[in-house]
Protein backbone atom coordinates (compact mmCIF):
# COMPACT_ATOMS: atom_id res chain seq x y z
CA UNK A 1 0.00 0.00 0.00
CA UNK A 2 2.84 2.06 0.79
CA UNK A 3 4.56 1.89 -2.15
CA UNK A 4 0.89 2.42 -4.75
CA UNK A 5 0.92 6.03 -2.54
CA UNK A 6 4.62 7.03 -3.49
CA UNK A 7 3.66 5.65 -7.27
CA UNK A 8 0.55 8.15 -7.04
CA UNK A 9 2.39 10.74 -5.67
CA UNK A 10 4.99 10.91 -7.84
CA UNK A 11 2.98 10.93 -10.43
CA UNK A 12 0.66 14.07 -9.24
CA UNK A 13 4.36 16.08 -8.94
CA UNK A 14 4.70 15.26 -12.67
CA UNK A 15 1.11 16.49 -13.91
CA UNK A 16 1.64 19.76 -11.20
CA UNK A 17 5.33 20.12 -12.82
CA UNK A 18 4.32 19.63 -16.47
CA UNK A 19 0.50 21.97 -16.08
CA UNK A 20 2.77 25.12 -14.55
CA UNK A 21 5.54 24.34 -17.37
CA UNK A 22 2.99 25.07 -19.72
CA UNK A 23 1.46 28.13 -18.18
CA UNK A 24 4.89 29.63 -18.28
CA UNK A 25 5.04 28.56 -22.00
CA UNK A 26 2.16 29.91 -22.77
CA UNK A 27 2.94 33.27 -20.57
CA UNK A 28 6.06 33.95 -22.46
CA UNK A 29 4.70 32.93 -25.94
CA UNK A 30 1.41 33.62 -26.34
CA UNK A 31 -0.21 35.84 -23.81
CA UNK A 32 1.07 39.61 -24.44
CA UNK A 33 -1.04 41.36 -22.41
CA UNK A 34 0.86 40.41 -19.69
CA UNK A 35 4.31 40.80 -20.76
CA UNK A 36 5.89 44.65 -19.53
CA UNK A 37 6.49 47.26 -22.64
CA UNK A 38 9.78 48.58 -22.43
CA UNK A 39 9.76 52.45 -22.19
CA UNK A 40 11.41 54.15 -25.10
CA UNK A 41 13.80 56.19 -24.11
CA UNK A 42 14.58 59.29 -26.30
CA UNK A 43 17.67 61.75 -25.63
CA UNK A 44 17.67 64.71 -23.82
CA UNK A 45 19.35 67.26 -26.48
CA UNK A 46 17.11 66.78 -29.60
CA UNK A 47 17.46 69.08 -33.04
CA UNK A 48 14.00 70.24 -34.54
CA UNK A 49 12.38 68.10 -37.29
CA UNK A 50 9.83 69.89 -39.55
CA UNK A 51 8.36 66.74 -41.20
CA UNK A 52 7.52 65.20 -37.57
CA UNK A 53 3.78 65.06 -37.47
CA UNK A 54 1.07 64.91 -34.52
CA UNK A 55 3.70 66.77 -32.25
CA UNK A 56 4.03 69.78 -30.09
CA UNK A 57 6.95 71.82 -29.85
CA UNK A 58 8.53 70.71 -27.02
CA UNK A 59 11.45 72.52 -25.40
CA UNK A 60 13.90 70.99 -23.24
CA UNK A 61 14.96 73.49 -20.49
CA UNK A 62 16.61 71.69 -17.18
CA UNK A 63 14.95 74.02 -14.55
CA UNK A 64 17.16 71.94 -11.74
CA UNK A 65 20.05 73.19 -13.71
CA UNK A 66 19.42 76.52 -14.66
CA UNK A 67 18.14 77.88 -11.29
CA UNK A 68 17.10 81.32 -10.66
CA UNK A 69 19.36 84.50 -10.56
CA UNK A 70 16.84 87.45 -10.53
CA UNK A 71 15.83 89.41 -7.61
CA UNK A 72 12.46 89.70 -6.24
CA UNK A 73 11.93 93.28 -5.99
CA UNK A 74 13.49 93.36 -10.53
CA UNK A 75 10.81 94.81 -12.62
CA UNK A 76 12.32 94.23 -15.62
CA UNK A 77 14.34 91.02 -17.14
CA UNK A 78 16.07 91.98 -20.20
CA UNK A 79 17.14 88.32 -22.21
CA UNK A 80 19.72 88.39 -24.31
CA UNK A 81 19.63 85.79 -27.08
CA UNK A 82 23.55 84.70 -27.35
CA UNK A 83 25.48 81.22 -28.94
CA UNK A 84 27.67 79.02 -26.70
CA UNK A 85 30.41 80.07 -28.81
CA UNK A 86 30.42 83.74 -27.59
CA UNK A 87 32.11 83.87 -24.52
CA UNK A 88 33.96 87.23 -24.88
CA UNK A 89 30.97 88.89 -26.32
CA UNK A 90 29.20 87.99 -23.28
CA UNK A 91 31.86 89.60 -21.07
CA UNK A 92 31.97 92.43 -22.91
CA UNK A 93 28.06 93.17 -22.57
CA UNK A 94 28.71 92.13 -18.96
CA UNK A 95 31.24 95.79 -18.50
CA UNK A 96 29.26 97.91 -21.37
CA UNK A 97 25.56 97.89 -22.23
CA UNK A 98 24.44 94.26 -19.90
CA UNK A 99 26.23 95.74 -16.29
CA UNK A 100 24.49 95.94 -13.09
CA UNK A 101 21.46 98.26 -13.16
CA UNK A 102 19.37 98.36 -10.39
CA UNK A 103 15.71 96.66 -10.75
CA UNK A 104 17.02 95.14 -13.73
CA UNK A 105 17.89 91.47 -14.57
CA UNK A 106 20.20 90.49 -17.57
CA UNK A 107 19.67 86.74 -18.94
CA UNK A 108 21.63 84.89 -21.71
CA UNK A 109 19.89 82.48 -23.17
CA UNK A 110 22.55 79.86 -25.18
CA UNK A 111 22.42 76.05 -26.80
CA UNK A 112 24.20 72.66 -26.39
CA UNK A 113 27.11 72.76 -28.55
CA UNK A 114 27.48 69.53 -31.04
CA UNK A 115 29.88 66.90 -29.69
CA UNK A 116 31.04 67.14 -33.48
CA UNK A 117 31.44 70.45 -32.85
CA UNK A 118 36.03 70.92 -32.62
CA UNK A 119 36.34 71.81 -28.95
CA UNK A 120 32.78 71.25 -27.63
CA UNK A 121 34.00 69.75 -23.93
CA UNK A 122 36.04 72.90 -23.64
CA UNK A 123 33.21 75.31 -24.53
CA UNK A 124 30.54 73.71 -22.30
CA UNK A 125 33.32 73.89 -19.40
CA UNK A 126 33.53 77.61 -20.57
CA UNK A 127 29.68 77.59 -20.30
CA UNK A 128 29.88 76.19 -16.53
CA UNK A 129 32.46 78.75 -15.26
CA UNK A 130 29.84 81.35 -16.83
CA UNK A 131 27.27 80.35 -14.94
CA UNK A 132 28.87 79.59 -11.28
CA UNK A 133 30.96 83.18 -12.00
CA UNK A 134 28.19 84.94 -13.24
CA UNK A 135 24.88 83.31 -12.54
CA UNK A 136 23.02 84.94 -15.67
CA UNK A 137 23.19 81.96 -17.88
CA UNK A 138 20.36 79.82 -18.86
CA UNK A 139 21.38 76.88 -21.51
CA UNK A 140 18.83 74.88 -23.07
CA UNK A 141 19.02 71.26 -24.46
CA UNK A 142 19.00 71.99 -27.97
CA UNK A 143 21.98 72.25 -30.39
CA UNK A 144 22.55 75.64 -31.82
CA UNK A 145 21.41 76.62 -34.92
CA UNK A 146 19.56 79.31 -36.43
CA UNK A 147 16.55 77.22 -36.36
CA UNK A 148 16.54 76.41 -33.09
CA UNK A 149 16.43 79.72 -31.67
CA UNK A 150 13.01 79.32 -31.95
CA UNK A 151 13.56 76.93 -28.72
CA UNK A 152 15.90 79.81 -26.95
CA UNK A 153 12.93 82.70 -27.47
CA UNK A 154 10.23 80.00 -25.58
CA UNK A 155 12.77 78.47 -23.10
CA UNK A 156 13.88 82.15 -21.79
CA UNK A 157 10.10 82.83 -21.51
CA UNK A 158 9.69 79.00 -19.62
CA UNK A 159 12.16 80.15 -17.33
CA UNK A 160 11.04 83.32 -16.68
CA UNK A 161 7.25 81.89 -16.09
CA UNK A 162 8.93 79.59 -13.55
CA UNK A 163 11.00 81.48 -11.54
CA UNK A 164 9.77 84.93 -11.73
CA UNK A 165 6.16 84.70 -12.30
CA UNK A 166 5.95 88.36 -10.75
CA UNK A 167 8.27 90.29 -12.73
CA UNK A 168 6.04 92.11 -14.39
CA UNK A 169 8.48 93.03 -17.49
CA UNK A 170 10.78 91.66 -20.46
CA UNK A 171 12.65 92.93 -23.19
CA UNK A 172 14.19 90.92 -25.69
CA UNK A 173 17.53 91.42 -27.75
CA UNK A 174 20.66 89.85 -29.57
CA UNK A 175 24.16 89.29 -28.44
CA UNK A 176 25.65 91.22 -31.78
CA UNK A 177 23.10 94.35 -31.33
CA UNK A 178 23.93 97.33 -29.22
CA UNK A 179 21.31 98.31 -26.79
CA UNK A 180 20.92 101.89 -24.77
CA UNK A 181 19.13 99.59 -21.92
CA UNK A 182 19.38 102.70 -19.54
CA UNK A 183 16.83 104.21 -21.63
CA UNK A 184 15.59 100.19 -21.81
CA UNK A 185 15.03 100.31 -17.74
CA UNK A 186 13.75 104.08 -17.96
CA UNK A 187 10.59 102.70 -20.57
CA UNK A 188 10.26 99.46 -17.74
CA UNK A 189 9.87 101.73 -14.87
CA UNK A 190 7.65 103.84 -16.52
CA UNK A 191 5.31 101.08 -16.88
CA UNK A 192 5.44 100.13 -13.82
CA UNK A 193 4.80 103.38 -12.07
CA UNK A 194 3.18 105.76 -14.56
CA UNK A 195 5.38 108.47 -13.24
CA UNK A 196 7.97 110.57 -15.65
CA UNK A 197 9.65 113.59 -14.29
CA UNK A 198 9.34 116.36 -16.67
CA UNK A 199 12.73 116.85 -16.99
CA UNK A 200 13.44 112.64 -17.34
CA UNK A 201 15.52 111.88 -20.87
CA UNK A 202 11.90 110.24 -22.16
CA UNK A 203 10.42 113.82 -21.72
CA UNK A 204 12.68 115.71 -23.50
CA UNK A 205 13.50 113.75 -26.20
CA UNK A 206 10.34 111.42 -26.84
CA UNK A 207 6.98 112.95 -25.17
CA UNK A 208 4.53 111.28 -27.29
CA UNK A 209 6.21 108.34 -26.24
CA UNK A 210 5.45 108.94 -22.53
CA UNK A 211 2.03 109.53 -22.74
CA UNK A 212 1.45 106.92 -25.33
CA UNK A 213 3.03 104.53 -22.61
CA UNK A 214 0.93 105.52 -19.11
CA UNK A 215 -2.43 105.21 -21.69
CA UNK A 216 -2.00 101.60 -22.88
CA UNK A 217 -2.81 98.62 -21.18
CA UNK A 218 -0.35 97.11 -19.22
CA UNK A 219 -1.97 93.45 -19.51
CA UNK A 220 -1.61 93.33 -22.81
CA UNK A 221 1.73 95.38 -23.34
CA UNK A 222 3.18 93.64 -26.15
CA UNK A 223 5.19 96.28 -28.21
CA UNK A 224 8.61 96.71 -30.23
CA UNK A 225 10.57 99.17 -32.28
CA UNK A 226 9.64 97.31 -35.45
CA UNK A 227 6.73 96.24 -35.58
CA UNK A 228 6.11 94.71 -39.32
CA UNK A 229 2.43 94.47 -40.90
CA UNK A 230 2.03 92.84 -44.62
CA UNK A 231 5.27 91.25 -44.77
CA UNK A 232 5.67 89.29 -47.65
CA UNK A 233 6.08 85.55 -47.14
CA UNK A 234 9.41 84.42 -48.63
CA UNK A 235 9.25 80.38 -49.80
CA UNK A 236 13.13 79.83 -49.84
CA UNK A 237 16.64 80.51 -47.94
CA UNK A 238 17.40 81.39 -44.53
CA UNK A 239 14.04 83.48 -43.85
CA UNK A 240 12.33 80.67 -45.94
CA UNK A 241 8.45 79.53 -44.94
CA UNK A 242 6.92 76.49 -46.85
CA UNK A 243 3.95 76.63 -48.16
CA UNK A 244 2.47 73.65 -45.70
CA UNK A 245 3.21 76.27 -42.47
CA UNK A 246 2.22 79.08 -44.20
CA UNK A 247 0.11 79.27 -47.56
CA UNK A 248 -0.46 83.09 -47.44
CA UNK A 249 1.28 85.12 -49.43
CA UNK A 250 1.88 87.32 -46.63
CA UNK A 251 3.43 87.18 -43.20
CA UNK A 252 1.33 87.29 -39.70
CA UNK A 253 2.23 90.53 -37.85
CA UNK A 254 5.40 90.63 -36.10
CA UNK A 255 7.99 92.88 -34.80
CA UNK A 256 11.56 92.46 -35.11
CA UNK A 257 14.20 90.20 -32.84
CA UNK A 258 15.87 93.34 -32.50
CA UNK A 259 13.92 94.12 -29.41
CA UNK A 260 10.60 93.72 -27.99
CA UNK A 261 8.49 94.30 -24.80
CA UNK A 262 6.31 92.37 -23.62
CA UNK A 263 4.19 92.24 -20.10
CA UNK A 264 4.12 89.10 -17.46
CA UNK A 265 0.32 88.22 -18.72
CA UNK A 266 2.20 88.06 -22.68
CA UNK A 267 4.58 86.03 -21.34
CA UNK A 268 2.18 83.41 -19.77
CA UNK A 269 0.12 83.58 -22.43
CA UNK A 270 2.96 82.81 -25.20
CA UNK A 271 4.46 79.99 -22.81
CA UNK A 272 0.61 78.63 -22.88
CA UNK A 273 0.25 78.70 -26.66
CA UNK A 274 3.94 76.78 -27.18
CA UNK A 275 2.56 73.65 -24.84
CA UNK A 276 0.11 72.63 -27.90
CA UNK A 277 1.51 74.37 -30.86
CA UNK A 278 2.27 71.82 -33.66
CA UNK A 279 5.95 71.67 -35.05
CA UNK A 280 5.24 70.66 -38.60
CA UNK A 281 3.24 74.60 -38.43
CA UNK A 282 6.41 76.20 -36.70
CA UNK A 283 7.97 78.64 -38.89
CA UNK A 284 11.63 78.55 -38.17
CA UNK A 285 12.63 82.29 -37.58
CA UNK A 286 12.86 83.18 -34.20
CA UNK A 287 11.04 86.83 -34.19
CA UNK A 288 8.72 85.69 -36.88
CA UNK A 289 7.70 82.51 -35.03
CA UNK A 290 7.41 84.28 -31.02
CA UNK A 291 6.01 88.10 -32.23
CA UNK A 292 4.12 86.50 -35.14
CA UNK A 293 3.00 82.69 -35.55
CA UNK A 294 2.83 82.13 -31.53
CA UNK A 295 1.52 85.02 -30.70
CA UNK A 296 -1.44 84.45 -33.44
CA UNK A 297 -1.74 81.33 -31.67
CA UNK A 298 -2.28 83.18 -28.16
CA UNK A 299 -4.47 85.76 -29.77
CA UNK A 300 -2.08 88.66 -29.04
CA UNK A 301 -0.37 90.78 -31.27
CA UNK A 302 3.08 93.09 -31.11
CA UNK A 303 2.29 96.31 -32.10
CA UNK A 304 4.70 99.53 -32.84
CA UNK A 305 6.60 101.59 -30.00
CA UNK A 306 8.36 104.61 -30.76
CA UNK A 307 11.80 104.17 -30.29
CA UNK A 308 14.64 103.84 -32.90
CA UNK A 309 16.20 101.35 -34.33
CA UNK A 310 19.50 100.96 -36.96
CA UNK A 311 20.06 98.38 -38.99
CA UNK A 312 23.65 99.49 -39.97
CA UNK A 313 26.87 97.87 -41.30
CA UNK A 314 28.92 100.62 -40.60
CA UNK A 315 30.27 99.57 -37.36
CA UNK A 316 30.02 102.82 -35.72
CA UNK A 317 26.97 102.78 -33.74
CA UNK A 318 28.56 105.52 -31.47
CA UNK A 319 28.31 108.34 -33.73
CA UNK A 320 24.50 107.42 -34.67
CA UNK A 321 23.56 107.25 -31.45
CA UNK A 322 25.22 110.62 -30.52
CA UNK A 323 23.70 111.95 -33.66
CA UNK A 324 20.25 110.07 -32.73
CA UNK A 325 19.54 110.41 -28.46
CA UNK A 326 16.04 107.80 -29.43
CA UNK A 327 18.69 105.36 -31.10
CA UNK A 328 17.90 102.25 -28.43
CA UNK A 329 18.63 99.41 -30.17
CA UNK A 330 22.11 99.20 -33.44
CA UNK A 331 23.65 96.42 -34.91
CA UNK A 332 26.97 95.56 -34.52
CA UNK A 333 29.46 94.64 -36.95
CA UNK A 334 28.88 91.57 -35.43
CA UNK A 335 25.79 91.37 -37.17
CA UNK A 336 26.51 92.44 -40.13
CA UNK A 337 29.56 90.59 -40.79
CA UNK A 338 31.65 93.48 -41.48
CA UNK A 339 33.87 96.44 -39.28
CA UNK A 340 37.73 95.06 -39.03
CA UNK A 341 39.21 92.55 -36.73
CA UNK A 342 37.64 91.64 -33.14
CA UNK A 343 39.02 93.80 -31.08
CA UNK A 344 37.70 96.77 -32.74
CA UNK A 345 34.16 95.43 -33.29
CA UNK A 346 34.27 94.94 -29.11
CA UNK A 347 36.16 98.19 -29.04
CA UNK A 348 32.64 100.15 -30.89
CA UNK A 349 30.46 97.93 -28.04
CA UNK A 350 32.51 100.37 -25.43
CA UNK A 351 32.59 103.75 -27.17
CA UNK A 352 29.00 103.32 -27.68
CA UNK A 353 28.73 102.67 -24.25
CA UNK A 354 30.07 105.66 -23.46
CA UNK A 355 28.06 107.59 -25.33
CA UNK A 356 25.02 106.25 -24.06
CA UNK A 357 25.87 107.08 -20.51
CA UNK A 358 27.03 110.56 -21.20
CA UNK A 359 23.64 111.08 -23.04
CA UNK A 360 22.13 110.11 -20.27
CA UNK A 361 24.06 112.06 -17.91
CA UNK A 362 24.10 115.32 -19.10
CA UNK A 363 22.02 118.05 -20.86
CA UNK A 364 24.80 118.91 -23.37
CA UNK A 365 24.77 117.01 -26.25
CA UNK A 366 28.33 119.17 -27.46
CA UNK A 367 30.27 117.45 -25.36
CA UNK A 368 29.67 114.13 -27.53
CA UNK A 369 32.96 113.27 -29.53
CA UNK A 370 32.36 111.29 -32.56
Amino acid sequence: MWLIRKKLATHAYAIVFFILFGICLYITFYDKTISPTLPVITPLITVHTKTSSGQYLDVHLDLATNSAMCQKHDYLIIYVLSTITNVQRRQVIRSTWGSKQKGVCFVFIVGQVSGTTANAGEYQLKINNEKREHHDVVQIDHFESYANVIYKEIAALKWANHFYPDIPYLFKTDDDLIVDTILVSSIGKLLLTNVSLHDSFLVQNRPNLVSSIISSNRETFFRGGWATDYQPTLRDGKFGVSENVWPHAVLPAYCSGFGWFMSKNIRERLVNASLTYPIEKAAWVGDVFVSGFLAKEANVKCTGLEIDFAQTASANCSCLMVNNPMLTVCSSSFHSGGGGTEIQRYLEYQKAWQVIQLRHNSTNREIYAC
